[in-house]
């Protein structure tokens, strides 16, 4: 008689390490959901912050307070933005309102850019562009028109 190619008694099947632990299947699901909240959350972040860093009026705010002599004086050159973007930007066509508030660094300092602006006609106008430098009182206005004090060096 020839023995068969299977053997009579097959041995059990081995289980997964989660069968052999049925008491982590409900906190192992909870982690799962959590990081998978987690990840929607920063991917959704990423996606709306990038969205106000790629506008004009987030580019003009960026710009202006980096030309800004008491900006560069206070903070110190070069004006860096964070990453972090907060506020409202609404744009419909050629018309639009914006209320950013926009995190900068620099070699000597922090600051935050406040910017409230209305788009007409395709332009963006400012209402409020001024720096909050941590440390200091009063706002930098970056839409005044009088120069900056001289010097006496």
């Amino acid at each position: 008689m020839t023995n068969p190619p299977y053997s009579l008694h097959p041995q059990p099947a081995k289980r997964g390490w989660l069968e052999q632990h049925p008491n982590w299947k409900i906190p192992l699901g909870c982690l799962t959901l959590f990081l998978l909240i987690a990840v929607f959350g920063l991917v959704l972040i990423t996606i709306i912050t990038s969205a106000l860093r790629s506008s004009d009026v987030y580019k003009e705010a960026i710009s202006r307070a980096g030309e800004n002599q008491q900006v560069k004086d206070e903070i110190g050159e070069p004006v860096k933005p964070a990453w972090f973007v907060s506020g409202q930007l609404n744009v419909s066509g050629s018309s639009g309102n914006a209320n950013l508030s926009i995190p900068i660094t620099g070699p000597t300092g922090k600051g935050t850019i406040r910017a409230v602006a209305f788009k007409s006609g395709g332009v963006w106008r400012f209402t409020v562009l001024q720096v909050n430098v941590e440390g200091r009182n009063e706002p930098i206005d970056l839409l005044s028109i009088e120069p900056p004090k001289e010097r006496d060096f």
